[in-house]
């Protein structure tokens, strides 16, 4: 897949690789020219307020480019990976066994049985994935809150109006991420289907806790919202008062009737006698929650061993299986037992404890790569130690994907250095549907902005749907049904 990995060439990959070509020759050419573009992407993010642990991101210009088939698989495999999670939320909502495969707390799991039923359950989402010959491979689901969105669109445009982009001829490409319009498209168009909706221009809370990194996107999000007659505004959820005589969600003498929930599930249930009011409001008041709670469900790492498991292959149809079996690393929860690994049975730990050279350890319920430990990169040693410390914290293994080297160009003084860095990619999908991509490069393979990596543009070539995410961003029939979506 892409340009970097495709083993057929073709026109369209041979115009990416001629631009990525003229764009690194620009950057030659040009080393001080460079040097201020590349300072001036930071400053543009961080100018917008864009930071990531109270530091500025480092925006690169290494444009990393999708082709119009890279686009169209893509778009084939989000779709598939959507109704995958959605059927697993499902299936959770509605058997005990499989709550318990998910392994997610009491207090989760309460919150989810009580969400509000709505058509889906993931209307917002990022799957992060790592390009390979064969295509995408499919590392871990954001489906609780996914970030970065704006942003990257931001650093998409900006950087297309380089000196050096507009040389090679990339200002006539596609950014990738997603816009703010969309997402305010699609969140208007969850609220209109919905049974709980109650008004033509409903009110909208953008709803996180103070402090949050990403307050910065949340706030565009809301700008953007005000610019079309919305009242639209970012809320803390402790600063919330539910009125059950008339079913309101009230933040001073306003009353909601939307919330764009960016604060975490974990979160709200770790804080829940703080922000009791909201909670009571989403699940007896009359107001709609994108994403519902229950999207968490799907969220957990756990999730992958359903997914990757034969043992499940019974809930899914012949075509889903094989597609789980192409896009998803083979993926266990860390316990003593037996398993099915590569079409024959294992004992779990020892053969995981002996081969670290295969495998990944992540934690159970992490995020931004803290507690990661890639096995190629790991001593024997180390490995054992880090073994028994994820098997004592409800870790998982994974199967180690070869990472994805990406070049990246860097101006020291007057010279341009070529670095080889590791890249991960995410895919955003709006309802269900492909919306763009987020690019993530670093020197650690473990990639992620919180462990010191940088954020690079991400291209399209064409390929992308008409329809996709806009037909997704309209609303369905109104639901009139209590029944679960």
């Amino acid at each position: 897949m892409s340009i970097d990995g495709s083993a057929k060439p073709t026109r369209k990959i041979d115009v990416a690789a001629d631009m990525l070509n003229e764009f690194r020759a620009a950057i030659r050419r040009s080393p001080v020219r460079a040097r201020e573009a590349d300072a001036g992407l930071t400053v543009a993010l961080r100018d917008r307020g864009f930071r990531m642990d109270g530091k500025s991101l480092r925006a690169m210009q290494a444009p990393w480019l999708l082709t119009g088939n890279d686009v169209r698989e893509l778009t084939r495999d989000v779709r598939t990976i959507s109704n995958l999670l959605e059927q697993v939320v499902g299936l959770a909502l509605n058997s005990v066994a499989f709550m318990e495969q998910l392994g997610v707390s009491p207090n989760i799991e309460e919150l989810a049985l009580n969400d509000a039923p709505s058509r889906l359950a993931i209307e917002f989402a990022r799957y992060d994935y790592i390009p390979t010959h064969g295509g995408p491979r499919f590392l871990e689901f954001n489906v609780d809150s996914p970030a970065g969105a704006v942003f990257s669109n931001i650093l998409d445009t900006s950087f297309q109006t380089q000196e050096c982009a507009r040389e090679a001829g990339m200002h006539s490409l596609f950014p990738s991420a997603p816009t703010a319009d969309l997402y305010a498209d699609a969140l208007l168009a969850a609220y209109s289907e919905h049974a709980k909706a109650t008004q033509d221009k409903p009110n909208i809370a953008i709803v996180d806790f103070d402090g949050t990194s990403t307050l910065p996107e949340q706030e565009l999000l809301a700008q953007g919202l005000r610019q079309r007659g919305y009242v639209a505004n970012c809320i803390d959820p402790r600063e919330f008062e539910f009125k059950p005589e008339d079913r309101g969600l009230y933040h001073g003498d306003t009353r909601y009737h939307l919330v764009m929930r960016r604060a975490l599930v974990p979160e709200l249930a770790r804080r829940r006698v703080l922000v009791a009011p909201f909670l009571r409001a989403l699940r007896h008041g009359d107001v709609v929650c994108v994403n519902p709670l229950r999207s968490k469900l799907a969220g957990n790492k756990n999730v992958l061993e359903i997914l990757t498991s034969n043992a499940f292959d019974r809930f899914f149809t012949a075509a889903e299986n094989q597609a789980k079996l192409r896009l998803m690393p083979w993926t266990r929860m860390l316990q003593e037992r037996s398993t099915d690994y590569m079409g024959r049975e294992i004992d779990l730990l020892s053969y995981v404890a002996t081969r670290p050279e295969k495998f990944v350890l992540k934690p159970g319920g992490g995020h931004g790569g803290e507690d990661v430990v890639l096995g190629p990169f790991c001593d024997k040693q180390e490995w054992l130690k880090r073994l028994d410390e994820a098997v004592n914290n409800q870790g998982v293994v994974q199967e180690y994907v070869n990472s994805c080297e990406h070049v990246t160009l860097l101006t020291e003084g007057a010279e341009v250095v070529e670095q080889k860095k590791y890249l991960t990619l995410g895919a955003f999908a709006v309802r269900g549907e492909y919306a763009g991509c987020i690019g993530r490069v670093s020197a650690d393979p473990v990639v992620n902005v919180r462990r010191g990596g940088g954020v690079v543009p991400v291209l399209e070539l064409g390929g992308r749907s008409k329809t996709g995410p806009i037909e997704a961003a309209r609303p369905r029939r109104r639901r009139t049904t209590g029944g679960r979506g």
